[in-house]
């Protein structure tokens, strides 16, 4: 396919009309939901001891949970060579708090995400085959969990405890929606000892303080990739079946993509890398009209030549309008 390209923002409505089955998000409809989600990055919300902070610095990472890992392979290696845990376990304990404070504190509570923009959300992913994210918040589960009862949308957890199973991954239903999230979410777990992944389930906002799941001791993390560049977000997705799995599914993918809220930068270059390894296909990119625009779309007309791109107003698509924001005093 040559490249087709249309240099301007255009409205959603002028697209709308064609057939779309494929949904790709990011942190763009969460921070038009909650403006506090327009963090830069999580690890300057937090205060952390000199100790911890020389472990960012030596692996060369923002990313809390590759930092997990390695201190959770540091007890191991002690422990066998029957050393002292203790300030490993601190440490761990540090940094592990540190990560839920700060997702607490720039998250939407539970009680103010209203009704409405968990209807207007599920409604509208309802009507796609498959969905990917690279949002790791609650906005997308909270919207399924208090919608299923009208629409049809899967995760892959299905199997017993929740836990996700690559053996296990035929859609039985051809109406379903399936949601693929990329970089994991607060929701989901990892277990290092045996190597799988699953996901807790709650109606209301307990999964925003989920301290009391991730014993110390234990072998279980959160499984979401929250900072880093493309290149330490793809070491975590390889690590994960889950995620790997998400991963291959959308490289996989050749339906005609809505991209909103995602922003295909160079810290998701493997997202990017991602759409251009599939069959060229027909995109709708979202571009917020306050933005460089030009320079956006001439990064991106570039980037995705193989495919017919086309460029719209993101404050004019349904999860772009005003009707979404959430007040803080509201």
């Amino acid at each position: 396919m040559s490249a087709k390209v249309e240099a301007e923002l255009v409205e959603w409505a002028a697209l709308s009309g064609e057939t779309w089955s494929t949904l790709l998000l990011g942190n763009g409809l969460s921070i038009n939901q909650w403006a506090d989600f327009s963090y830069s990055s999580l690890l300057d919300q937090v205060h952390l001891s000199d100790e911890s902070k020389a472990i960012f610095s030596s692996l060369d990472t923002q990313n809390f949970e590759g930092v997990l890992e390695c201190l959770s392979h540091a007890r191991v290696a002690l422990s066998a060579l029957g050393m002292s845990t203790e300030r490993v376990d601190e440490v761990y304990g540090e940094v592990r708090e540190a990560l839920f404070s700060a997702v607490t504190n720039v998250h939407v509570p539970w009680l103010k995400f209203p009704q409405s923009n968990e209807d207007a959300i599920a409604k509208y992913l309802d009507c796609f085959r498959s969905v990917f994210t690279t949002s790791y918040d609650l906005c997308l589960y909270w919207s399924q969990m208090d919608t299923s009862g009208t629409v049809n949308i899967v995760d892959y957890f299905w199997n017993s405890g929740g836990v996700f199973d690559p053996d296990n991954v035929l859609v039985r239903s051809k109406k379903a929606t399936r949601i693929h999230y990329l970089h994991g979410a607060l929701h989901l777990w990892h277990d290092d000892e045996i190597g799988c992944s699953g996901k807790w389930s709650a109606k209301d906002g307990s999964l925003l303080h989920l301290e009391d799941k991730y014993p110390l001791s234990g072998d279980l993390r959160p499984l979401f990739v929250s900072e880093g560049n493309s290149a330490e977000k793809m070491l975590e997705i390889r690590r994960s079946p889950y995620l790997n799995f998400c991963y291959e599914k959308l490289r996989q993918d050749d339906g005609s993509t809505v991209v909103f809220g995602q922003s295909l930068s160079a810290h998701d270059r493997h997202v990017l890398v991602a759409l251009n390894e599939g069959a060229p296909r027909r995109l709708a990119i979202a571009i917020h009209p306050d933005s460089d625009v030009e320079l956006k779309i001439g990064r991106l007309a570039g980037a995705l030549k193989r495919h017919d791109v086309s460029f719209f107003d993101s404050t004019t698509h349904p999860l772009g309008v005003e009707d979404l924001h959430i007040s803080k005093g509201g």
